[in-house]
């Protein structure tokens, strides 16, 4: 069993995650792309997601062997450190390809441990 602390960021993850999914629903790449706001939004989730997973215990992050915990720490630090160097169709490409599972995985997590 995980205890709070490990339980709050797995939580921040997916919470972060979702909001992502919500921010783009409906928008293509195209206008994702035209849109800085949601841009800005978007890269400060990944920034959460990434902050998280750094915490995560190695214990934890072995209980979740599919999510790309080292991934999501890289992501992270570009964000925050290389900032002008952020492929927003890399992005896009994580948004599109790599969430849904990552909410897939915490949600049936958080289902089973209620």
């Amino acid at each position: 069993m995980l205890d709070e602390t490990q339980t709050g960021l797995l939580r921040d993850i997916l919470d972060s995650a979702k909001a992502i999914q919500a921010y783009i629903a409906g928008l293509t790449r195209e206008q994702f792309m035209a849109n800085p706001e949601k841009q800005d939004a978007v890269l400060r989730r990944f920034e959460i997601i990434g902050e998280a997973a750094s915490r995560l215990s190695p214990e934890t992050q072995a209980l979740f062997p599919s999510l790309p915990f080292r991934s999501m720490r890289g992501m992270r630090n570009i964000i925050a450190h290389d900032y002008g160097d952020v492929d927003l169709d890399l992005v896009w490409k994580t948004i599109t390809a790599d969430l849904v599972p990552l909410v897939g995985t915490l949600a049936k997590h958080f289902a089973s441990a209620s």
